[in-house]
């Protein structure tokens, strides 16, 4: 035994004790390998380390102090009982220099290994677990260099009440591997269940997933992880894992949690429930995979059930004013259920290239978005994603306060239902170069449009309601209740855009469209707009010829000045209804084209109610006017 303990009298009493436990082992039987226990106490120095061997027993009494040499450790090999308390916890820590810990083997597995109320101070690492199972209970590693808890080769221990304080300060800035200020690794196949987590003040990560493994994750607090240079600094960091992490909350972290897969054939899917990330300096969540080339191939790389995300660049985070985004997805895909993000000076969700595999239920975004006039208009949604493969669904979003447009989708194609979105800084939700697929829509006091669709075919919009969007703008085409432009651009079977219908109360100025035709207006009303017409539709800026169909439009305007103005706009105009004291409709025609007028009903003051230009065939039937 390599054990030098520091009294004269204390060999003696190992002696009996070690006797007396003798004395009360069963007699084995023929043929089996008899056990040795050893017992500390007092203080126990380990000038050259010290192993538990694969058919011994060692029993570290309550109030019991470690010494361990410069480098060495605790290696198990057998079985270890560490009976420490909270009023007299078990203390191991250096003689000099930094320790390594306690480790234990493969060979430890299923002995019964437990530890409860140890603090390890002074160490390289805390304790190291190669696949074995011990039972950790009360443990407190206090600025381990490089890991404070470390498990390999499919490690499966259960793990409760772990404190990390503080980790990698003293080798930041001189270690040339970036594996140094890391609370808890788990890593080749490893499943750990672990109840209850503390880590603050590390440098690389608070958790740190690795090499497919998987296990349970509970009760966890995480704060002030920061300063990594050599790699990401987490709170949370899940790489090629699947565990499932719940009941969490970070804190001024650099990042709240970040996935990446890198590993082809691994999976990489974590399930993250109720989580709360404040105040991170870069991003609060993060998913992506890793090659970026990979954007045929989207699974979803992560699950988060009930998050919560705010503060991140804010005035409370290491340093405000940096940061990227609140919650961030690239080439991959996540699944969002009852989401918050709020109140975060950057976009509060972005995503980048993105599919089918992204399903988001219950998100809420308030008060997001970068607060500089002049920043990029990404950087001021609430919701941005741009590039999308057809299609992530996004069900029941409400998107308020944001510096700039509500929602921002930008090249490619969603689909979803029950939009909210209102009193954002732009435009309410803004399509360009989208194929929208959207049922109920709800856009409310916007400072731009409530809905604008800009440059894009293949558009489905149902139930859209518009109140209040625009007011102040001082033209159609800065604040309308939805207003269209060059969408579409050009004639095309099964590209058109269509608004079924969608109804526009109060807004400055109602339905506009610019330079658009194969465009839909189904079923739709438009109530007082502030300013112009109920439904303003230029395209004189077109080199194409097309038609716009209008089929069940109902308008109420109670001032001078007409209810629809079409200005080059060639059209089949069905179901018409004017209402109120209006100068009724302005159509001047577009190229040669047949343009239809039916079963409408069009009224007017000042003497006239219909004025129409350079039409070249106009064909009429049931019309009314007054």
């Amino acid at each position: 035994m390599r054990a030098r303990l520091d009294n004269s009298g204390s060999l003696a009493v190992l002696i009996i004790s070690l006797l007396l436990c003798a004395s009360i082992l069963p007699i084995a039987a023929s043929g089996a390998t008899t056990r040795a226990t050893t017992v500390w106490s007092g203080t126990v120095i380990l000038q050259d380390g010290y192993t538990v061997g694969a058919q011994d027993i060692l029993i570290v009494q309550a109030g019991t102090t470690i010494r361990l040499g410069s480098g060495e450790d605790i290696t198990v090999d057998g079985r270890i009982t560490v009976e420490g308390t909270v009023s007299n916890p078990v203390l191991l820590e250096s003689i000099i220099g930094n320790h390594d810990g306690i480790v234990f083997n493969q060979s430890s597995q299923g002995l019964g290994s437990s530890i409860d109320n140890l603090t390890i101070t002074d160490g390289v690492y805390g304790i190291t677990i190669y696949g074995s199972n011990p039972i950790l209970t009360n443990v407190r590693v206090e600025n381990a260099d490089r890991v404070a808890v470390d498990l390999f080769d499919g490690a499966s221990p259960r793990i409760y009440d772990l404190v990390i304080d503080g980790g990698g300060q003293d080798l930041h800035g001189i270690s040339t591997s970036w594996r140094y200020g890391i609370g808890l690794s788990v890593g080749a196949y490893s499943a750990p269940v672990i109840d209850g987590l503390q880590a603050d003040g590390l440098i690389t990560r608070g958790v740190n997933y690795w090499g497919n493994s998987g296990g349970l994750v509970s009760n966890v607090e995480i704060t002030n992880v920061t300063g990594a240079t050599l790699a990401v600094a987490a709170g949370i960091w899940v790489e090629d894992s699947r565990p499932l992490i719940t009941d969490v909350d970070i804190t001024r972290c650099d990042n709240g949690i970040f996935v990446r897969h890198i590993t082809t054939g691994w999976t990489t899917r974590p399930v993250f429930q109720r989580i709360v990330v404040e105040d991170s300096m870069y991003r609060g969540v993060m998913v992506e995979q890793y090659n970026h080339s990979q954007y045929s191939n989207l699974p979803a790389h992560a699950v988060f059930d009930e998050l919560e995300v705010r503060g991140t660049g804010g005035p409370n985070a290491n340093t405000p004013g940096i940061a990227f985004s609140a919650f961030e997805v690239n080439t991959s895909g996540v699944v969002v259920s009852d989401a918050i993000i709020e109140d975060n000076p950057v976009v509060g969700f972005k995503a980048y290239l993105i599919g089918p595999s992204t399903i988001i239920n219950g998100l809420t975004l308030n008060n997001n978005g970068k607060p500089i006039a002049n920043s990029a208009i990404n950087d001021r949604a609430g919701l941005f994603m741009r590039s999308i493969n057809w299609a992530p669904v996004i069900n029941d979003l409400i998107v308020t306060n944001s510096s700039g447009p509500g929602v921002l989708l930008w090249k490619g194609g969603a689909m979803g239902q029950d939009w909210y979105v209102a009193d954002n800084g732009a435009s309410g939700a803004d399509f360009r170069e989208f194929h929208p697929a959207v049922t109920i829509l709800r856009s409310f006091d916007n400072a731009g449009h409530g809905v604008a669709v800009r440059d894009s075919s293949n558009v489905e919009l149902e139930y859209v309601i518009t109140s209040g969007n625009g007011l102040g703008a001082a033209t159609a085409e800065a604040g309308a209740g939805i207003y269209f432009d060059e969408a579409n651009d050009v004639m095309s079977g099964g590209k058109n855009v269509s608004c079924y219908n969608c109804f526009s109360y109060g807004d400055q100025h109602g339905i506009v469209a610019r330079d658009s035709i194969d465009l839909q207006l189904l079923a739709s009303e438009v109530h007082d707009p502030i300013s112009g017409p109920g439904v303003d539709i230029d395209n004189s800026g077109l080199s194409r010829v097309g038609l716009v169909l209008i089929d069940d439009m109902r308008i109420n305007l109670n001032r001078s000045g007409y209810a629809v103005e079409l200005e080059d706009v060639n059209a089949f105009v069905i179901g018409l209804d004017l209402s109120g004291d209006s100068g009724g409709v302005y159509w001047r025609a577009g190229d040669d084209r047949t343009s239809r007028l039916a079963s409408s009903t069009i009224s007017g003051i000042g003497g006239t109610c219909l004025d129409l230009v350079d039409h070249t065939e106009l064909l009429v039937h049931n019309l009314g006017l007054a």
